[in-house]
């Protein structure tokens, strides 16, 4: 679940980007487009693999390299910019994750095993954003609202590592789609007329069900990214 928080950001930076529809549009303003890279938190999960445990399993992601691409326009310009912020970012890793689950009647015991397997996540997104400029080449930013999100997940059942030879995987991939929400907030520095670097943390929050492996989980993490701005 989305931290209430975050819900709150959201909710407000629509509402706020909502009259700017209705007042002062600034149409000639240009847009601004960013370009971002760096990897994304999943936070630990529980989930359900019969295959594996009788009980919930422990899932330990490791990090997903991330990017993605944000657009800004602007629809009312003031000493802070307002408008809509469309966007969308992939990432992906391929490697092992660990999964630690209990007694099943297949081993009779305690398991902690390691697949390698492929996580894949893109996103959509349509939310609110404000813009304000901190010093004359200083800016910073936050925007929020609802997602559209599918992963996919599959598993190399060959690469079984710290269990027996009874664990046979029936299934090994999976895919799903969720709506979910995002945040994302940063510092954009100008290096160049209308160019901008700049760090940024992003939060993607939603549930997939990838039913035939490691079923409903909570895809939710911080993301810590570089950025690269232009205005047009």
């Amino acid at each position: 679940m989305k931290p209430i928080y975050l819900r709150a950001l959201s909710a407000s930076l629509l509402l706020l980007a909502g009259p700017a529809l209705a007042g002062t549009a600034a149409r000639d303003a240009p847009a601004t487009y960013q370009a971002f890279i760096g990897i994304l938190e999943l936070d630990d999960q529980r989930g359900e693999w019969d295959e594996i445990s009788d009980d919930t399993v422990e899932i330990d992601f490791s990090d997903l390299l991330s990017g993605g691409l944000e657009g800004e326009y602007v629809f009312y310009e003031g000493w802070v910019h307002a408008g809509l912020n469309p966007g969308g970012s992939i990432a992906w890793k391929s490697d092992d994750t660990r999964f630690s689950g209990g007694v099943t009647e297949a081993t009779g015991g305690f398991l902690q095993v390691e697949l390698d397997n492929t996580v894949f996540l893109a996103e959509l997104h349509l939310g609110g954003y404000l813009r304000g400029r901190l010093h004359d080449r200083i800016t910073a930013y936050a925007a929020a609202g609802p997602m559209v999100l599918y992963g996919y997940h599959e598993v190399d059942d060959e690469s079984v590592e710290g269990a027996d030879d009874n664990l046979q995987l029936s299934e090994t991939d999976s895919s799903s789609f969720a709506l979910g929400y995002y945040a994302r907030a940063g510092v954009d520095f100008e290096f160049r007329e209308d160019q901008y670097l700049g760090f940024g943390l992003r939060y993607l929050s939603a549930e997939l069900d990838f039913d035939q492996t490691v079923g409903n989980i909570d895809i939710a993490g911080p993301q810590y990214v570089f950025t690269f701005s232009r205005r047009l």
